[in-house]
């Protein structure tokens, strides 16, 4: 019933909207020499590319998903303001801050001002806050599935991008040279990171525990904590991807930084896409009216 393209669009979405936030903020500290949280040149260069492939592959997944390409040029143009409209039109703005960035990391002759890069970036973590939210509204707007239906959703898959994006950070300084000059940065990241970790383990648990309390969010709920989706829930979700990279960044040290920042990004980003799996799978167990409306995200049919 769920189709996988809507999965990984939700990652992919959510992760690249996170790398984007956190490297417009490390940007606008480089411009305003910030040196607190100022990296190298070179890290901008890897970490750029990896923010655009996310972005523009999760863009890639949710038109294979809504079946016909023109609809996404629908939902951006559409005069008719609606939560899908604006973060598909905040999804392709993220790309074009992202691509414009990357562009100038690429050259090394191209130097742009500092209200330039500034004004660029708070484009940027607009766009980027905007995408993460839609991709917890999207799920919570289909009402054909109550455990869907809760306010703490979208604050859910925030906080889960906003990590994801810490770790692409993380992911770009593992093979930067210079990192071990430059690790307070990564330092303030990881601490940051703890905290967002905290926030979404938090945010996750009343999320499950209200719907175990709910009549028609129970089931879901039971399959995720004690059903069939309790392995991927409790091994994957919240024991790999929040307890140990939590964990690991508390022990965060100059001369194996390199290994250790590998292991906590690959470990936040398969947190990140199992926090989407274990959501979407969830809701097999709780459909009410509407299960077509289920069928991937082709409930956007009445675009045309």
């Amino acid at each position: 019933m769920f189709n996988m393209l809507t999965t990984c669009y939700l990652f992919l979405g959510g992760t690249g909207a996170g790398a984007l936030a956190v490297l417009c903020v490390l940007e606008c500290a480089r411009a305003l020499r910030g040196r607190a949280l100022e990296l190298p040149e070179e890290f901008f260069a890897r970490c750029w590319p990896v923010c655009v492939v996310a972005l523009a592959v999760g863009i890639l997944c949710l038109l294979a998903d809504l079946g016909r390409p023109d609809r996404l040029l629908l939902l951006v143009t559409s005069p008719v303001p609606s939560a899908i409209a604006i973060g598909a039109f905040a999804l392709v703005v993220a790309l074009g801050c992202a691509v414009a960035f990357a562009v100038l990391a690429l050259f090394d002759n191209v130097r742009a001002g500092r209200a330039v890069v500034v004004g660029l970036a708070v484009a940027g973590f607009a766009s980027a806050a905007v995408t993460a939210a839609y991709t917890g509204v999207l799920l919570q707007s289909l009402a054909a599935v109550l455990f869907w239906q809760s306010p703490l959703l979208p604050l859910v898959f925030v906080l889960s991008s906003a990590s994801c994006g810490i770790a692409c950070a993380f992911l770009a300084a593992a093979f930067v040279e210079t990192r071990h000059p430059h690790m307070r940065p990564l330092v303030w990241l990881a601490r940051a990171d703890g905290g967002i970790v905290l926030a979404e383990a938090g945010c996750l648990a009343a999320y499950v525990l209200l719907a175990l309390a709910g009549d028609g969010t129970a089931r879901a709920a039971q399959a995720l904590v004690f059903g069939d989706m309790g392995a991927v829930f409790w091994g994957v979700l919240v024991v790999g991807g929040l307890a140990v990279p939590l964990a690991l960044e508390r022990f965060l040290t100059h001369g194996n930084s390199r290994t250790q920042l590998l292991w906590i990004a690959a470990l936040l980003l398969v947190g990140g896409f199992a926090l989407r799996f274990c959501i979407v799978g969830a809701g097999a167990y709780d459909v009410t009216q509407m299960p077509e409306g289920l069928y991937g995200l082709t409930m956007l049919e009445q675009l045309g």
